[in-house]
């Protein structure tokens, strides 16, 4: 049986995560102008940052096994955002059989103009916080969005 209070703190979750959605599409608006990311599916944009956050272009052996796909999936996925001009080959200086994928410039550019709306995003979450209020609002998402 739920009780009255797991209850009504489960529908205030549910109302402030709704107005969080609604404060970011807000901020969106007004600051992400037409963000080209967006046509993008939920995978294409995890290959993208996955590649992002590798310290030098990465081998699709590595892009795979980061994304827990088969290489065969990784390569035609490659080969799309290929295509979208978000992801450009680069031949290994160490084997010459072997390819590394790296960001595009424009797939750059483009991740660097979100990077800076989810950063104003954050400061005007923050703003009516205290810095313990933030932090704890930081481990709390997460420890939630895992």
């Amino acid at each position: 049986m739920v009780s009255l209070a797991n209850y009504v703190l489960s529908n205030m979750l549910d109302v402030n995560l709704e107005k969080m959605e609604r404060f970011a599409a807000k901020v969106w608006r007004k600051y992400g102008k037409e963000d080209p990311l967006a046509q993008l599916s939920f995978n294409e944009y995890d290959y993208l940052k996955v590649i992002q956050s590798a310290p030098q272009a990465i081998r699709l052996t590595d892009l795979a096994q980061a994304l827990e796909v088969s290489k065969p999936s990784a390569s035609n996925m490659l080969k799309k955002l290929e295509r979208r001009g978000l992801v450009k080959r680069v031949q290994c200086q160490s084997d010459a059989r072997s390819q590394l994928f790296e960001l595009t410039e424009q797939a750059e550019l483009h991740l660097a103009s979100e990077a800076k709306v989810y950063q104003i995003l954050a400061e005007q979450v923050a703003q009516n916080l205290s810095s313990e209020e933030e932090m704890m609002l930081d481990l709390l998402l997460g420890k939630a969005l895992r």
